[in-house]
């Protein structure tokens, strides 16, 4: 084999070994925001089994940071840092904190970057997340976005129903 032969083979093997790694990064990212979509959908579900029981959902009315010690589980009183001692129905026995890798601080609350951020009051409640790449199905954005009662929303979370009314008054 010549040297020329040698130098065009490991310059396939180096393009290949490229296009690798660039495929699995992506794939990792978009596995990150396929675990925050299932998360919030654990979330959304958790509060609707809360509302079902309660006719409201869990207070909260300044953002709270979901899956941090005081957060860990959703029970029948609401978020609390532990199931253990926890009466009644339990609707999340561990709350998901998100992934934090590959996010660039769009959702933060209580303290913390890169939360999935509850704001509630007894007929609404918003979850903000992050998101790496768009979602065009669920016609999300890449960035912010926002859980309710009612669905996913691209961008920003809206403010509460009572927040708003509030401001027109």
């Amino acid at each position: 084999m010549s040297k020329i032969e040698i130098l065009i083979i490991g310059a396939i093997i180096g393009i290949l070994g490229v296009a690798a790694v660039v495929a699995v990064s992506s794939a990792r990212s978009r596995m990150r925001d396929a675990v925050r979509m299932a998360d919030v959908s654990q979330i959304q579900t958790a509060l609707e089994l809360h509302f079902i029981d309660h006719n409201s959902y869990p207070g909260a009315s300044e953002a709270t940071a979901i899956g941090t010690a005081a957060t860990a589980c959703l029970g029948s009183s609401g978020w609390a840092s532990s199931c253990s001692a926890a009466t009644g129905s339990i609707y999340l026995d561990v709350a998901p904190f998100t992934p934090t890798a590959g996010l660039k601080d769009a959702s933060g609350c209580d303290g913390y970057s890169n939360a999935y951020c509850y704001l509630a009051e007894e007929s609404a409640y918003r979850v903000s997340f992050e998101l790496e790449h768009a979602n065009p199905i669920l016609e999300l954005s890449k960035g912010l976005n926002c859980a309710t009662e009612t669905g996913l929303e691209p961008g920003p979370c809206s403010a509460l129903p009572s927040a708003s009314l509030s401001d027109s008054e």
